[in-house]
């Protein structure tokens, strides 16, 4: 576990600290379409109905887990008027984040702090009108406390929308796993489990939606872009680095062509 903790958090590490860079930008631009700072799977069109489902206003106070370096988090600010509480394993994420919210002056909306988020979070029950956490629920090694601990922070009525991009729903060898969670820990659950935790956590499953064909789509496109871009990445990542990435890319953008493993956005609240 230790060996696998530190390979994620070196990679995870060396991305944030490129990630200002105008050619990770650019990249982003080719990828999405619209750079929002979006990591993961995450397009800017879901970006929009992430915030239509949590419903948040100038008076909500939202929680970002595993925010990353709050490109998302700082856009769901600027749209929406709410305050955000950003947390973050990565302290070069957390620290890119609060630049940023300086850089674009809603530091006052926003507070983004380094925590390990697989244990019990440090805040009171019910503190937050809504929970989001987008493509990093697979990092966390326990996915009915990790659900607990989000229904215990939501007051009652409040929202949550997480994704879970490694579902397994079809045949998966060893050697794709292997490519697939290159980058360190992850928990691969079958069909089922994440509507077990939603319903163990006492939270009322609201909407589900199969958003496995965009991980295929923006796979395909990070592959190309990178290809693109090749001799400027490889000076960065290596080229050792920047060819298990293009592997990574293809056997995610295989998986989910083939049905195998699967991304699903989940919409639940917290009963009043």
């Amino acid at each position: 576990m230790t060996g696998q903790h530190e390979g994620r958090m070196a990679f995870y590490r060396a991305q944030y600290t490129r990630f200002g860079s105008g050619l990770a930008a650019e990249l982003r631009r080719e990828v999405f379409g619209e750079d929002i700072g979006q990591e993961g799977w995450r397009t800017a069109a879901e970006q929009v109905k992430i915030a239509d489902f949590l419903g948040a206003g100038s008076d909500s106070h939202v929680l970002d887990v595993a925010c990353g370096s709050g490109g998302p988090s700082l856009a769901l600010i600027e749209q929406s008027g709410c305050l955000l509480t950003g947390v973050d394993v990565e302290a070069a994420g957390i620290s890119y984040a609060q630049a940023q919210a300086s850089e674009r002056g809603i530091a006052d909306r926003a507070t983004f702090t380094v925590l390990d988020c697989n244990g019990p979070l440090p805040f009171g029950d019910g503190s937050f009108d809504a929970v989001l956490c987008i493509d990093a629920i697979s990092h966390f090694r326990d996915r009915f406390r990790t659900l607990s601990e989000w229904a215990r922070l939501l007051r009652y009525g409040g929202r949550l929308v997480f994704t879970d991009s490694l579902v397994i729903t079809g045949p998966v060898t060893k050697s794709e796993i292997d490519i697939r969670t290159a980058d360190g820990f992850f928990v691969f659950v079958p069909p089922g489990i994440d509507e077990e935790a939603i319903k163990g956590a006492g939270l009322v499953l609201l909407h589900r939606e199969d958003r496995t064909a965009v991980v295929a789509e923006i796979a395909e496109r990070w592959q190309a872009a990178r290809v693109r871009h090749a001799a400027a990445l490889e000076q960065g990542e290596g080229v050792d680095g920047f060819s298990q990435r293009q592997r990574l890319y293809a056997t995610a953008a295989e998986l989910a062509r083939s049905r195998r493993l699967s991304r699903f956005l989940y919409l639940a609240e917290k009963p009043a």
